[in-house]
């Protein structure tokens, strides 16, 4: 049972801000966050993704109509959060439209992971990795139920 949270936060150079919002259980230990990107040219932040200690996963949401990378048939990841070394990330949970998943371990984004040449600055430092790459690590025991248990936590 999650019963506090709370908030920490860094800045880039160019103005940019990243916040984790993060909660404990009822022994004050940390079981998650969720991450937040604020870009100083927009009003708005931007949930990125959240986080769960317990086996060092980054989970996130895509759209494919609003984040696919159509010129390299790939999708970014913030390396700003994945490379953290205090979050110390193992595994990225890409949810791709609601209806699949796809577990991806952090060495092949290491290996295999580009950087485009676009927003290459600060917090909006993106690794692109191939979807026929994604597709390899597809987890066959996810179903659209799970996205709502998920997003309960």
């Amino acid at each position: 049972m999650i019963i506090k949270s709370r908030m920490m936060g860094k800045s880039d150079n160019f103005g940019n801000d990243l916040y984790l919002r993060v909660f404990s259980d009822e022994n004050n230990v940390d079981v998650g966050g969720t991450i937040f990107l604020k870009l100083k040219s927009e009003n708005k932040k931007r949930n990125l993704g959240n986080i769960y200690f317990s086996d060092r996963s980054f989970h996130v949401l895509r759209d494919s109509g609003k984040h696919f990378h159509y010129m390299t048939k790939s999708y970014g990841f913030n390396w700003n959060i994945i490379n953290d070394a205090d979050l110390n990330i193992k595994s990225v949970h890409l949810v791709v439209d609601k209806s699949e998943k796809y577990v991806i371990p952090k060495s092949v984004l290491d290996t295999y992971g580009r950087f485009l040449n676009f927003k290459q600055q600060g917090f909006e430092l993106q690794k692109f990795l191939p979807m026929d790459m994604i597709r390899q690590f597809r987890d066959g025991k996810y179903n659209a139920e799970d996205l709502q248990n998920e997003n309960d936590d």
